[in-house]
């Protein structure tokens, strides 16, 4: 059963589960190359190759390359294990669904946002690795 339940709520589209700023968060979440922090709590997906891997905290952060210019590297935190191949190394292929979160609300302590050199990163909910 909760197998079941846990495949509906992944079937429900993001979008549907986000607040106010979702569908302007969707077109252009991002502001001067990174995350906009305006848009903390709102739904979006990446999709890009992990540059480096991390733990700050107990938790696994991933650089990620987008590939588009002007946006800068986008760093990413999950902590569900993603679908497709299980452990995320860097050079793999990884699509990642979550929240616009800003790195001091994660972490008061302040080393989150010290070890990442940003205000701003995705938390994934959902991940896909396609591998290299």
């Amino acid at each position: 059963m909760l197998k079941y339940l846990s495949i509906l709520f992944f079937l429900i589209p993001i979008q549907a589960l986000a607040g106010k700023y979702a569908s302007e968060a969707n077109d252009n979440p991002f502001e001067n190359g990174e995350l906009n922090a305006k848009y903390e709590g709102e739904a979006t997906a990446l999709g890009g190759t992990v540059l480096k891997h991390i733990v700050v905290n107990n938790k696994n952060l991933y650089l990620l390359d987008l590939k588009t210019p002007p946006i800068k590297n986008i760093w990413v935190t999950s902590f569900i294990k993603p679908q497709g191949k299980e452990i995320v190394e860097v050079g793999d292929n990884v699509i990642f669904k979550g929240y616009i979160s800003v790195a001091s609300s994660l972490d008061d302590t302040e080393k989150l946002e010290k070890a990442i050199n940003s205000k701003t990163l995705l938390m994934a909910i959902y991940a896909l690795n396609k591998g290299t």
